[in-house]
């Protein structure tokens, strides 16, 4: 049987940035040594200070939202005001608002009575009777996609007109083009 020399290797101290030899007396008296303590120390101060500058920092990201909310519902409250303002200058009945929150919020419910899904229930706070864009079709109307309403492609053939007979080829030979051009780069920027 034949017997051959290993090496332990050295160890890499993570404060002192330096290797030492692998062997408990060597860790031991390294640990030991003035300049290792030094080392951990000044680590953990730099760690203490890091921590306090990012407390300090948290409290400041917390004091500005609470400001910044603040403000917000300044201003909304303002809002409220003016808007009352503008309500009564109009000459509104509160008659006719009523009637216009109902149907808003009559619009955001399903046929059963229910909310939607997707809204959650009315829309909290004050409902705005004017509409803000007069082209837009109905206020308050739920989209396709919350009514499940979407087209769905039912398998039957549709016409196609010659235009979109062409548009069709001239996308697909776009596409083939912009393949060959790309067929160098495949390997670099397809990652499946």
């Amino acid at each position: 049987m034949t017997e051959y020399w290993v090496s332990q290797g050295n160890k890499w101290c993570d404060f002192c940035k330096i290797y030492i030899a692998n062997n408990p007396l060597s860790i031991r008296t390294h640990e030991l040594g003035q300049r290792h303590k030094d080392n951990v120390a000044k680590r953990l101060a730099t760690m203490r200070k890091e921590s306090a500058a990012k407390e300090k920092e948290q409290k400041a990201a917390a004091r500005a939202l609470k400001e910044i909310e603040a403000k917000a519902e300044r201003s909304y409250q303002k809002d409220l005001v003016s808007f009352r303002s503008v309500d009564t200058s109009t000459g509104l009945d509160s008659n006719k608002k009523k009637t216009d929150e109902a149907q808003c919020s009559a619009a955001t419910t399903n046929g059963n009575g229910a909310a939607s899904k997707s809204k959650g229930g009315p829309a909290p706070g004050l409902v705005i009777s004017t509409p803000l864009n007069p082209t837009r079709a109905v206020k308050g109307k739920p989209s396709s996609v919350a009514v499940n309403k979407r087209k769905r492609d039912d398998g039957k053939a549709k016409a196609i007109s010659k235009e979109e007979v062409q548009a069709l080829k001239a996308r697909e030979a776009a596409r083939k083009r912009m393949e060959e051009r790309e067929k160098p780069f495949m390997g670099l920027y397809k990652s499946y």
